[in-house]
């Protein structure tokens, strides 16, 4: 470890963590395919680290540098954002790296043909048990982001079909109504089931639950499997959220640094909710391994030496809003930004 505190790292930091010298990191980075032209050596990366002039005009390239960013990431084994983050930290008046567009993928030929290998009512169910499923997803990222407890997903991707007991006893799970509204009017366990879950779409899983006043009766969930959900977005044309390109946060991170910002040399009262000082605190950590963005602290305001700590903006975090407010607002339009560049005037 190098003695910092988790969110302050330096492209330094981030090697010594790795293990590597900056010999190794060279030769290793040397062996990539994007390294061409780059003749890179331990001198470069030991001026990389601190800041000074790296010869060779392709290091002049911001789009060069994004791709440097990349494979130190793949090297040090983190994500290239804590690059990126840390890069700036090293070289805080430099322009900053562009990273290569992400590259959409090619719809998956077997999962066309999986999909064209079912019949309708096949289709049907598949399509309603996949929609729960991301209904499913998306109740846990709201549940993540005001702070809840996270339930492990063996148990939320796990969800009830049916339950053996009249419907007009119990009415219908949230997938019976799916499937009824697309036109299955005896939406059951059978054949349907079995054969997506032969195909590898779907595990099937049953066992008995305990109802008031009907006792223990027979219960039917479904899981998708990867291979299921990926043949139903190449079927239904849905693509993968990918989240915002790094270094970017998340709409909800985003929203706590705007709140931050806003409250400038005040801060913000130290009972910021649910799970975003784990993503962006110094000192803090989101797994306990990868470091926080380092951009908000908690700490008494300058000239206060008593009473309780604010979260206020770090310099990482004042120079992440100032280099990137205008994709953020392209990004996320809905978010309130207005006047955001007067707090750092």
């Amino acid at each position: 470890m190098t003695g910092n505190e988790p969110g302050t790292e330096t492209l330094a930091d981030l090697r010594r963590v790795a293990g590597i010298s900056t010999e190794e990191a060279a030769s290793v980075l040397r062996r990539k395919r994007g390294a061409q032209g780059l003749h890179l050596s331990a001198e470069k990366i030991r001026d990389l680290e601190r800041g000074r002039h790296v010869r060779g005009w392709m290091w002049r390239s911001p789009e060069t540098l994004g791709q440097v960013a990349r494979m130190l990431a793949q090297v040090y084994g983190v994500p290239v954002r804590v690059v990126m983050d840390a890069w700036h930290r090293s070289r805080p008046d430099d322009p900053l790296p562009v990273l290569p567009a992400r590259q959409a993928r090619r719809p998956s030929e077997e999962s066309m043909t999986a999909w064209q290998g079912l019949n309708d009512r096949q289709r049907t169910y598949l399509t309603c048990i996949f929609h729960q499923d991301q209904e499913a997803e998306e109740e846990q990222r709201q549940n993540r982001y005001v702070g809840a407890r996270r339930q492990p997903a063996v148990e939320w991707r796990r969800m009830t079909l049916a339950l053996s007991v009249p419907s007009d006893v119990v009415g219908y799970t949230r997938i019976q109504e799916r499937l009824r509204e697309a036109g299955v009017h005896d939406p059951g366990a059978g054949s349907s089931v079995a054969a997506l879950e032969r195909r590898g779409l779907i595990r099937v899983y049953r066992d008995r639950v305990h109802l008031d006043g009907l006792g223990d009766v027979p219960r039917t969930r479904v899981e998708m499997t990867r291979r299921g959900r990926a043949v139903t977005r190449v079927a239904l044309g849905v693509s993968r959220e990918a989240g915002p390109p790094a270094p970017l946060l998340s709409p909800w991170l985003w929203k706590i640094m705007v709140r931050v910002a806003r409250a400038g040399v005040q801060g913000v009262d130290g009972s910021l909710a649910g799970r975003g000082p784990h993503y962006l605190a110094v000192g803090q950590s989101p797994d306990g391994r990868t470091p926080s963005r380092g951009f908000i602290v908690l700490r008494h305001p300058d000239g206060v030496a008593h009473g309780p700590y604010r979260w206020l903006l770090t310099d990482s975090g004042r120079r992440h809003i100032t280099d990137h407010l205008d994709a953020y607002r392209a990004l996320y339009p809905g978010i309130d930004t207005q006047g955001l560049e007067d707090v750092f005037d």
